[in-house]
């Protein structure tokens, strides 16, 4: 499971760079950046220098900065404590080439105007935004199962509420793709492997 986990972090990180034309000159703000595992092979591959942002500080203090150690990129990464629906003014004034949030965005999708709000703020018109986010097609009351593992308080969104929200937004939406052929294959490699373990996994 481990090493499919980073080969999986790893694929989708080498595609950022490619799809996003990331170079030693970018300079990226990383919103909800976890152990902080993408960012810091996006650094590794292209020399960039990143802002990553994250409220959990166990994972800032704990396993971002032993991460980006580890991987020999301490001098270009600036780990911080914070919100992405709330962010210090110190990184709000500050402009970036690109905006990353990566699986996160439906974390605070109640809050989502204030979010992109924020990520508004940290843009001049040469930013490039990517977000990757998870959306429903079905009735919120029939995800129970999901989230038993996300125990979020409220009902993530379908795709035309995130179009709906960005066309309110002052972002410009260039492009909007559907990565679950990209992604489901991961977790269902993922979920076989960890069933050989424990074959009555739920």
């Amino acid at each position: 499971k481990q090493w499919y986990q980073r080969r999986v972090r790893e694929d989708m990180a080498d595609w950022i760079v490619a799809k996003l034309g990331i170079n030693k000159d970018s300079v990226i703000l990383d919103l909800a950046c976890g152990k902080g595992m993408y960012t810091v092979r996006i650094a590794q591959l292209t020399g960039c220098r990143f802002i990553a942002v994250d409220i959990n500080e166990p994972y800032i203090e704990n396993e971002c900065k032993k991460w980006a150690k580890e991987h020999g990129v301490v001098d270009q990464c600036d780990f911080r404590v914070g919100s992405m629906t709330d962010l210090p003014d110190e990184i709000r004034s500050m402009k970036y080439t690109h905006v990353l949030c990566l699986g996160a965005m439906f974390y605070v999708h109640e809050h989502i105007d204030k979010f992109l709000e924020n990520v508004y703020s940290c843009c001049d018109k040469n930013t490039k935004v990517f977000i990757w986010d998870f959306v429903r097609h079905v009735p919120w009351s029939d995800l129970v199962d999901f989230n038993k593992h996300f125990k979020l308080a409220f009902p993530i969104h379908t795709k035309d509420d995130i179009l709906e929200k960005f066309k309110s937004a002052q972002l410009e939406l260039t492009d909007c793709e559907d990565v679950s052929p990209y992604i489901v294959p991961g977790y269902v490699v993922i979920e076989r492997e960890c069933r050989k373990r424990d074959p009555d996994l739920k």
